[in-house]
């Protein structure tokens, strides 16, 4: 683990211990899509949201949302907002499970997910939720001046976070997080 993310790694794992928070955090799903093609360099699914009124706004994000209450499972609601967010039809089977994170400015605990395929996307793109679909290269995310840290409040605490940009947008927060140890499990 990385030393500057100790700290953050440590807050995030009291989470799971705190029921009270648990009780009120609501749940939601991602799923981070690895696209690894035999001929071509392994690239990463980003969308960008579209602008809207939310603390998600026009941000750079996997794809994926908040539970439905028909949604059997976390793994259901993931599958389900891929499908609606950018078209592309995934089974329970595919997704492999990474750890919780919770974002503490919208109180949602995030259950996200990676899946490795092995072929060119076609996309859907639902222009109500989804402004752009990035796939962005492994190797650049893996550049050093791809990133840089940075410092944010969380649980009341100064940590340190990663922080990606690609072509003009700025990949931060819980995402960039989740990045950062994606490619990590990558190597």
């Amino acid at each position: 683990m990385d030393a500057p993310f100790e700290r953050l790694f440590e807050l995030q794992s009291t989470i799971k211990q705190n029921s009270e928070l648990l009780q009120t955090a609501k749940q939601a799903a991602v799923v981070a899509i690895v696209i690894q093609e035999p001929s071509q360099e392994s690239k990463i699914v980003l969308i960008k949201r579209n602008t809207y009124d939310g603390h998600h706004s026009a941000q750079m994000a996997f794809p994926g949302g908040k539970v439905d209450e028909s949604d059997l499972s976390l793994r259901h609601t993931a599958i389900r907002e891929i499908e609606e967010e950018i078209g592309i039809q995934l089974e329970e089977d595919d997704l492999i499970e990474l750890p919780q994170h919770w974002v503490h400015v919208s109180n949602f605990l995030i259950q996200p997910y990676y899946v490795l395929i092995n072929k060119n996307l076609e996309y859907r793109v639902n222009k109500r939720e989804i402004n752009r679909i990035f796939e962005i290269p492994v190797a650049f995310l893996k550049q050093p001046d791809s990133l840089d840290f940075h410092e944010l409040t969380f649980m009341q605490e100064q940590i340190t976070a990663p922080r990606f940009y690609y072509e003009s947008e700025e990949i931060w927060g819980a995402t960039a997080i989740m990045l950062y140890q994606l490619i990590q499990l990558l190597d």
